[in-house]
């Protein structure tokens, strides 16, 4: 389907959702584009899945001994290295470096109620991942190495009673390469958790998101440098709903202003998309797609093809998106 809107510094913009045949049934919200050719995905009933050949041909892989876990976040290195978490424990981070053929558990945990939302490398050593409150804090954890370790960040503010993060699209944590961090929440309050300095501390700043209402709030945040970023979310079970479900920064996401046209609906995912040249903020959730070539000011629908997350082809305007019952498509926007 293709879909042309008027844009501001753009006459006209084309969006085109092909779908690829994946022989998966698996509901996917991870999902890592390292380049054109090689992608990789996760999602429930263990699954990971990876094409080296832009989506031709696909590899299903079970982890083994994890065929009841979900993996909600991964990162891929390359075509043969990347990491998986999971939603249920105690063995939680999953790494391979032999695309797929074998697992080695890198984290585990048996305190009850972990259950991991979002990972994020900032480079090839540096990432972080985030699970639900325990005991009425964030569970974060940071790796130095590559992720073969990881330890639990404890310098971090209390969490709102009823306040936790959304494992929608694997992109509750942005993680720039200068150190800053940023990690979103929603339920009964919607904030940004922001650190300067890789994760080692934390501080917490209001937004005006929604939030009060079962699962409502930021569902995803995206910086394009250290001073500009994004903020999309809404209310999971009434999509329809779209006051206050975007907002923007422009001084690192310590104040927040709501976009003055927000996305149509509810969306679960929001990216940055650059070819070196034009940039702009692209937003998906599972009723629909928008675009902001204004940093979040103003948002112009696009599409109402649904996926649950979306990844750029680094440098194209060009990516991937995944969703439910082994839902993937390619992803041209064109000017």
């Amino acid at each position: 389907m293709t879909f042309c809107s008027n844009l501001k510094k753009i006459e006209s913009v084309a969006i085109n959702f092909t779908s690829l045949q994946t022989n998966s049934d698996a509901s996917l919200r991870g999902l890592f584009v390292v380049n054109e050719n090689i992608v990789w995905a996760s999602g429930s009933g263990g699954t990971v899945l990876l094409t080296a050949n832009g989506g031709e041909s696909w590899k299903n892989i079970q982890v083994r001994g994890a065929e009841e876990n979900d993996f909600r976040s991964i990162h891929a290195w390359d075509e043969k290295k990347a990491i998986v978490f999971g939603v249920a424990g105690p063995a939680f981070g999953y790494l391979t470096d032999d695309a797929g053929e074998t697992w080695q558990v890198v984290f585990q945990d048996s305190t009850e109620g972990l259950f991991f939302n979002s990972l994020k490398f900032t480079d090839s050593k540096n990432g972080l991942a985030v699970s639900d409150p325990i005991e009425g804090k964030l569970f974060v954890i940071k790796t130095s190495d590559g992720g073969i370790s990881w330890r639990r960040i404890k310098d971090i503010p209390d969490v709102m009673e009823g306040e936790a993060n959304f494992a929608a699209s694997n992109t509750c944590i942005e993680f720039l390469p200068s150190g800053k961090a940023w990690i979103a929440t929603g339920g009964s309050v919607a904030r940004v958790f922001y650190s300067d300095d890789f994760g080692e501390n934390w501080e917490a700043i209001e937004t005006p998101i929604i939030s009060g209402k079962p699962a409502s709030g930021i569902f995803s945040v995206c910086f394009k440098n250290d001073l500009e970023g994004v903020i999309v979310g809404g209310t999971y079970g009434q999509p329809e709903l779209n006051d206050n479900i975007a907002a923007f920064t422009n001084d690192g996401g310590k104040t927040w202003s709501l976009s003055d046209k927000m996305p149509k609906e509810y969306r679960s995912c929001v990216q940055y998309i650059s070819n070196g040249k034009d940039d702009f903020f692209f937003a998906i959730g599972k009723t629909g797609c928008d675009i902001s070539t204004d940093n979040g000011i103003t948002w112009n629908f696009l599409s109402k093809n649904g996926y649950y997350t979306f990844r750029v082809i680094p440098g194209k305007y060009e990516g991937f998106a995944t969703s439910s019952d082994g839902r993937i498509a390619n992803v041209e926007i064109k000017y």
